[in-house]
């Protein structure tokens, strides 16, 4: 959600089910990616697969379009 732009995510079913201890885990799993993938930070990272930022909109959106309908090459 944050890479196609969220401001913020929802933690609260996590939260509920595991406890506010999983904020810890969530934390360090959230920087172990970032780190893994090059971002420097969450707000290097947010937005970064948004349509906004994206350096071919057409390719984009007609990607999403054959998602949206289903569509797939053959094997």
């Amino acid at each position: 959600m944050l890479m196609a732009g969220a401001d913020v995510t929802m933690l609260c079913s996590v939260l509920m089910r595991h406890g506010i201890d999983r904020l810890g885990v969530i934390e360090e799993e959230m920087a172990n990616w970032t780190r893994e993938h090059e971002y420097e930070s969450v707000e290097q990272l947010k937005g970064s697969l948004s349509h906004k930022n994206c350096s071919e909109p057409g390719a984009f959106e007609r990607a999403q379009y054959m998602r949206a309908v289903g569509v797939h090459k053959p094997t």
